[in-house]
């Protein structure tokens, strides 16, 4: 016994149960992306062996609690959040077991009082008017034998599953134990397509209803059999024609005889009836799904009744109510039915309206929400809006704002069922931040109770000085021919405001500034700033069509063009008289599936865009400059199509001249330096914008504070000087360790001071982003990049006090960051919110798990400073480098901790987000699945000291530079490789920089040397 309590709480164990976990949890993100999220869960996340592996690890945590005697008043910091994991793993299996969520869907003017669960099942009751009807649970995609009895009026019934087809279509097979069929095409406006149907079935094709029955009144269209013939009735009048035959005939009311290869229109509805069998059974003929869009799962059953056998097709729909299968002995006749369960609610929801606010001059939403009444038997009805994070509680159950309808007449709307297990999960969210809170501020815990000695050397390390004011290729410089606008009054049109495809609305030189970075990855064209090269490409395009600032990043795209270099210019790709170079190779690169594109593919995808850029601007396209107010989504219009939109006559001579007048006065000034009459039409059309915009404008000091943040470009600045900051201030620090110097305090605080500039000018540049976008910068992969950065200088200064390679190192680090943030795959274009960010969890969440990677991130790189330490070891230095590894391997371990701590708050306030946003805290997302792997990798890192032959200083600084890959994968791997509801890349994913792979290599690579000199020096 003691031996078995030994194996199952120590601490070895709880290393090994944690690093099973995180292997199978990161094997199924990968399933997840390849398969789809229901082959994850069954594979993994809902196997049994998995439960049983998150069993244990309670039972370790428990266990722990007395096998290290956490219950000592000096220990409850830890006592608390051991015991706050084992809550939380049991509120995870009171979810699993006992709650449930599913969707409602209300057209506007309509109740419902049902849900439809995620879970799908088999429904078997007789046809005929009778109480009993059986559910049996069975997953299509995850098969399994099934083999079930039910008995009825005495009689037994044998029901086993003879095939599965993931994918099949409907096949009419003639039968004479058949029953009347017809194979028809429906186009309509909620559906298109071929379907079949059998005598006394009734189908719902979108909004349509189609029955085959004589007695059917309610549905839209009936078809009927007698005597020999097929019969067509509409609710609406029908009109009959011929295929490709424009004559119709209208039909009388009542039935008509149907004929194949005619069309019959009715209520804008076209049917064909292609094929009438007099007796068929409709069979599943097994399809590739990837080749037939309308192909479905298929169940085959084998029924058994009295020693006869009978085989059903049993099609998989959303409600039992849909394709229905009979099967029938003698007077009995048992129906079939597949799909997801149905729960009905003590109370029933009407929806009175869904409303949809979008954002100005787009289709993209900005919210949306739905306002119901509910109605309750004895209770007065309960008006109640319903929207993204305003969520309805009602007898258990929580309704979320989820989607809507394409018409936008309908409102769907998640459920969930778990009040017991959300509850006791937020009990252990709240007492495991509670614990690490405390642990952060108890004397008693590794925080505070280690003393870090002063350090009297600091670690070598070398670093090969990169110049960093300058990254990119040397380009010969061109410059128009002719005078070009003049900054000053670029300056005063780029004040003006813009509306994007977005829906935003913006100065212009914002506007120019992104396509200038779209287009050329340049601040500047010819000499010209965004402003002045946006007002050339609309003024005088000729001038520039010949210089080459479109971006060409591909050998093989330049050869196709005809150029040497990694610009073309734009006659360079649209030449004269010969057309557009790319159009049929474009065509070609579209018609390939993503997987199939190459470097060069891509690459000539991205110059067709940069091309279809340029051709923008000399259609005056993104001059969307002038309200619209009779536009339903308050589009901007450009200077062609405003004056449709326009007022009075006033407004629509105004209009159609002022751009071509300002257009010519500015090829005026040019000449004579003389912006007064052009300044004087600027004006004119900022008065329009303000008098006749249907919503509320930037204000002026917000436009002026866009220009400034354009204009310094704070983050692409700051990376060289963080990263030149940090590298000479280690060159200096070891040169006082080679010399033998003492480091001098005023050279210290020199660069304190250097650092702590660059620091405010990024806190700075954070507030502006914030004021300018109106929410917190941390809503796409670039603005969470800066806001790691920021943390990590952050870092820097909170353990300077022990050492001043702290700041050193994270200066390093948050420049390396930065430089990350600015590559070309990550976009700093400041955009609109979707709905379900705007919420204040989502802050909370973003903020401290991406600021807990800076403190990780720190961890990596004093990780290595130590592991290069000990690759340098020599029997004359080791009593001094071995005294420097101790002391930062205290701060790492600290750093660590820190990073630890606000990574699984971070995490567990995102649960917390996902279940106020849209009803489920935990759902194995692939971010969310890689930031708890982050959190159980960093576990076995800070708990190895517990662990034999893992507590010894190498191993731990080893463990802290290999675990930050956990994080590089939750961050990069997951939003630009996985799929998921985190992912911010859209089509490809990019290519992993050669630099990663050298990295890795050079990190292998010392590990090994480290490791050799570590245990030559262990013997001498």
């Amino acid at each position: 016994m003691k031996h078995l309590r030994k194996l199952l709480f120590s601490p070895a164990t709880m290393v090994v149960l944690l690093i099973m976990a995180a292997f199978f949890m990161g094997l199924a993100t990968f399933i997840e992306n390849d398969f789809g999220p229901k082959a994850a869960k069954n594979a993994i996340y809902n196997a049994w062996w998995f439960e049983v592996l998150l069993f244990l690890l309670a039972v370790n945590f428990f266990g722990s609690i007395f096998d290290r005697k956490l219950y000592k008043k000096r220990k409850w910091p830890v006592l608390l959040f051991h015991i706050a994991f084992v809550i939380i793993l049991i509120g995870a299996a009171i979810t699993r077991y006992f709650g449930y969520e599913g969707t409602m869907h209300i057209r506007e003017g309509n109740a419902s009082s049902s849900i439809l669960l995620h879970e799908k099942a088999l429904k078997v009751k007789p046809t005929e008017a009778h109480n009993f009807q059986h559910f049996f649970d069975y997953d299509i995609e995850n098969p399994s034998s099934f083999e079930e009895a039910i008995e009825l009026d005495g009689e037994t019934y044998d029901i086993t599953l003879s095939k599965n087809y993931n994918a099949a279509i409907e096949k009419a097979e003639p039968s004479e134990e058949g029953k009347p069929t017809i194979g028809f095409v429906l186009a309509g406006r909620s559906y298109r397509g071929f379907s079949y149907i059998t005598q006394g079935e009734k189908r719902q094709y979108g909004m349509l209803t189609v029955a085959f029955s004589d007695t059917d009144t309610a549905a839209d269209i009936r078809f009927s059999y007698k005597n020999d013939t097929f019969f067509i009735e509409s609710r609406t009048p029908i009109a009959q024609g011929r295929m490709g035959d424009q004559q119709q005939r209208k039909l009388t009311a009542g039935k008509t005889a149907l004929e194949t290869k005619k069309l019959y229109q009715t209520a804008n509805v076209n049917l064909v009836a292609q094929e009438l069998y007099e007796s068929a059974n409709i069979i599943a003929a097994p399809v590739r799904a990837q080749n037939h869009k309308a192909s479905r799962p298929a169940l085959i059953f084998n029924v058994s009744h009295n020693n006869k056998d009978k085989k059903v097709v049993v099609w998989q729909s959303r409600e039992f109510t849909n394709n229905i299968s009979t099967v029938k002995f003698g007077e009995t006749s048992l129906d079939f039915a597949y799909g997801y369960k149905v729960i009905e609610l003590p109370f029933e929801i009407y929806l009175n309206d869904f409303e949809i606010e979008r954002y100005p001059g787009s289709h993209s939403p900005s919210s949306f929400s739905s306002h119901v009444t509910i109605y309750q038997e004895g209770k007065d009805p309960k008006p109640y809006h319903i929207y993204m994070n305003n969520i309805l509680k009602m007898e258990g159950y929580r309704f979320y704002q989820s989607s809507y309808d394409k018409d936008e007449k309908g409102t769907i709307l998640s459920v969930n069922h778990d009040t017991t297990g959300t509850t006791v999960t937020y009990i252990g969210y709240f007492l495991l931040t509670l614990g690490l809170l405390w642990s952060l501020v108890s004397k008693h815990t590794f925080l505070r109770n280690t003393k870090i000695k002063t350090l009297s050397v600091l670690a070598f390390f070398m670093f090969l000085l990169t110049p960093f004011s300058d990254l990119k290729a040397q380009h010969k410089t061109h410059h128009v021919s002719e005078n070009i606008v003049s900054k000053k009054h670029a300056l005063k049109f780029g004040k003006l405001l813009i509306q994007d495809d977005q829906g935003r609305t913006k100065p212009v030189n914002t506007l120019a500034s992104d396509i200038m970075r779209k287009i050329s990855r340049k601040s500047k064209i010819a000499g010209m700033n965004p402003a002045q090269f946006f007002l050339e490409m609309h003024v005088n395009p000729e001038n520039l069509v010949h210089i080459p600032f479109i971006k060409v990043g591909n050998d093989r795209v330049q050869q196709i063009i005809g150029i040497n270099s990694n610009y073309a210019s734009y006659t360079d790709i649209v030449a004269p008289g010969k057309g557009y170079k790319l159009s049929g190779m474009v065509e070609k690169v579209y018609a390939k599936a993503p997987a199939e594109r190459n470097k060069a593919d891509k690459e000539l995808i991205k110059v067709d865009e940069r091309v279809n850029i340029c051709y923008g601007m000399f259609t005056s396209r993104f001059l969307r400059l002038f309200p619209a107010k009779d536009s339903a989504i308050d589009k901007w219009q450009t200077p062609d199509n405003a004056w449709k939109y326009a007022q009075n006559p006033e407004d629509s001579a105004f209009l159609k001249d002022v751009t071509g007048v300002y257009f010519q006065e500015l090829s005026k000034a040019k000449k004579s330096g003389d912006y007064t009459q052009a300044t004087e039409i600027l004006n004119g059309i900022k008065k329009y914008q303000r008098s006749h915009a249907q919503y509320e404008l930037p204000s002026e000091s917000k436009i002026n504070m866009e220009l400034t943040y354009y204009r310094w470009n704070i983050f692409k600045k700051l990376f060289p000087f963080y990263a030149t900051v940090g590298l000479i201030y280690l060159f200096i620090l070891v040169g006082s360790i080679i010399s033998g110097k003492r480091f001098s305090p005023w050279l210290n605080r020199s660069f304190m001071i250097l650092v702590l500039i660059g620091f405010l000018a990024h806190t700075a540049g954070l507030a502006i982003r914030w004021y300018i976008s109106g929410h917190a910068p941390m809503s796409n992969g670039y603005e969470s990049m800066i806001f790691v950065s920021w943390v990590t200088i952050l870092a820097g200064f909170l353990f300077n006090r022990y050492s001043p390679f702290s700041l050193a190192a994270t200066a390093i680090l948050g420049g390396f960051t930065l430089m990350v943030a600015n590559l070309s795959f990550m976009d700093p274009q400041i955009t609109n919110l979707v709905p379900v960010l705007k919420s204040y969890w989502l802050t909370l969440h973003v903020s401290v798990i991406t600021g807990s990677y800076g403190f990780l991130g720190l961890g990596a790189i004093l990780g290595i400073i130590n592991l290069i330490l000990f690759m340098l070891q020599s029997k004359k230095n080791k009593t001094r480098i071995n005294e420097t590894i101790e002391s930062l391997t205290v701060i790492n371990h600290k750093t660590l901790i820190l990073g630890v701590i606000f990574l699984t708050i971070g995490t567990f306030l995102g649960a917390v987000w996902a279940n106020e946003s849209w009803g489920r805290y935990w759902g194995w997302d692939p971010k969310e699945t890689w930031s708890l792997i982050t959190i159980i990798v960093y576990t076995v890192v800070t708990h190895a000291r517990l662990v034999k032959n893992m507590n010894g200083i190498f191993v731990f600084n080893v463990l802290s530079v290999y675990a930050f890959f956990s994080v590089l994968m939750t961050y990069f791997g997951v939003n630009y490789y996985l799929s998921g509801l985190h992912s911010y890349a859209g089509g490809d994913p990019v290519p992993i920089p050669t630099f990663v792979y050298v990295s890795i290599g050079l990190l292998i690579t010392l590990s090994l040397l480290s490791w050799v000199n570590h245990k030559n020096m262990r013997s001498v």
